[in-house]
């Protein structure tokens, strides 16, 4: 699945969105969505999604909502096997892979988290979740580098406060830390109450000085 009709509206998010960093020799700025916005794309992103399943595999639109039912629920196991059995009838569905990539992570198992998303970036490099998930992944698994890239290329598609935070700790752990404290300014500037925000303050202050 491809999401390159959503581009209109994430200029239209970019426009709302606040500017950390004019920094151009770390890929430009970002211009950091806030929480809300990046709901409002992901609703996007769904509906459009199953309305594709269903023209195209009905069947596995109707096992995809069964596993997102029971994911939300808490039901990890039975969300991946019904992922699995979705996939069966779309096995190149970027939308089916990042959610079955995504259920794997929440179930702390990384090693298949790692493969399906990796297989989400390929069937559909335009989507921004799973680049993100593998940039975590790298992260727990201190690969610095490897986190940096798939952070900066989801930050790309789309400048998450997530993302923002994730690239700081990157950032710091290999040293860059007036990078860091930038990426952390825009997350305590974007979430200031929330959970990442209060966190970001936290590590901005740890920073060299």
């Amino acid at each position: 699945m491809k999401y390159l009709l959503l581009l209109s509206f994430i200029i239209v998010l970019s426009s709302c969105a606040v500017n950390p960093t004019s920094d151009q020799n770390n890929k430009g700025s970002l211009n950091v969505v806030s929480t809300e916005q990046e709901a409002q794309l992901n609703r996007i992103i769904h509906d459009q999604a199953l309305q594709q399943l269903s023209e195209v595999q009905p069947e596995a639109r109707l096992l995809y909502e069964h596993a997102h039912v029971a994911e939300v629920q808490g039901e990890l196991k039975a969300a991946i096997e019904l992922y699995h059995k979705a996939m069966q009838q779309a096995p190149e569905n970027g939308f089916l892979l990042t959610s079955l990539g995504l259920a794997y992570l929440r179930n702390e198992d990384t090693i298949p988290a790692r493969r399906y998303l990796l297989k989400a970036v390929s069937s559909d490099p335009g989507y921004y979740k799973p680049k993100l998930g593998l940039g975590y992944i790298y992260l727990q698994g201190q690969q610095w580098q490897k986190a940096v890239i798939q952070l900066e290329d989801s930050l790309e598609l789309l400048a998450t406060i997530e993302g923002t935070f994730l690239l700081g700790k990157a950032k710091q752990a290999q040293g860059d830390f007036p990078r860091a404290k930038q990426l952390y300014q825009a997350v305590v500037q974007v979430d200031g109450g929330g959970k990442l925000g209060k966190a970001a303050a936290n590590l901005l202050r740890s920073l060299p000085r």
